[in-house]
């Protein structure tokens, strides 16, 4: 019973990414690696701090075209809810030289919703302000992401994983950004234990960018992650 309903989720999740990832016709589309690095050590009893590498590759670029490394100061408010506050660099890549980057400073909120389907679901709202080297404007965004994930063993060794994460830019800037909603990332794989406090989260990524006035794009992401947390 247990695995028949757990065929059933999965194959509703990807069918509802799926869904949403359309239409592929209108697009323009790429084959990408992400790799993320994390790790979280606490500093007193309700604060923590937190890093993050993150490592881009694609097709369209034929390498490495981005790299983020930055972190947050995080605070537990309570059991299910914590603040951060963050930066991140943000460099981006042709051809192995670098063509720009970014300064990012962010805030987030996150809160754990209770159980859906027997997953444990979470709430992310992250902004961030945007300030490019070709450009003299801050952008400003909004990020929210939902999150599930469903033991897959009584353990918690395993837990499948579904999140939708939208981005939504709230300004037009110098540099390109305009106003509206631009993107969405759509998530489909397994998190699992490795060793100690480390776990693994890798499966498939659809990111999905709405251009005005353009072909709309879609990304074919492996995306593996490695966190460790103290």
């Amino acid at each position: 019973m247990r695995s028949g309903k757990l065929r059933a989720i999965t194959a509703s999740g990807v069918l509802a990414i799926a869904m949403v990832a359309t239409p592929a016709w209108a697009q323009d589309s790429d084959a990408q690696l992400w790799s993320t690095t994390a790790v979280s050590v606490p500093i007193d009893k309700p604060v923590s701090l937190d890093g993050e590498l993150v490592l881009r590759f694609g097709d369209a670029a034929d390498g490495l075209y981005e790299s983020e490394a930055g972190g947050f100061v995080t605070f537990a408010v309570s059991d299910s809810v914590k603040i951060g506050f963050g930066y991140t660099r943000v460099t981006n890549y042709a051809g192995g030289h670098v063509t720009r980057s970014e300064d990012r400073p962010r805030q987030q909120i996150e809160a754990s919703l209770g159980t859906l389907l027997g997953g444990k679901l979470s709430a992310r709202l992250r902004i961030e302000e945007r300030i490019r080297s070709n450009g003299s404007d801050t952008g400003f965004r909004l990020r929210p992401r939902l999150k599930w994930k469903l033991p897959v063993r009584r353990t918690g060794s395993t837990a499948l994983v579904l999140s939708h994460e939208s981005f939504v830019e709230l300004n037009d800037a110098d540099w390109g950004q305009d106003a509206g909603y631009r993107r969405m990332r759509n998530f489909v794989g397994f998190d699992l234990a490795l060793a100690g406090p480390v776990r693994a989260e890798l499966g498939y990524l659809n990111q999905y960018g709405f251009r005005p006035a353009r072909r709309d794009t879609m990304d074919h992401v492996l995306s593996i992650s490695v966190a460790a947390k103290f």
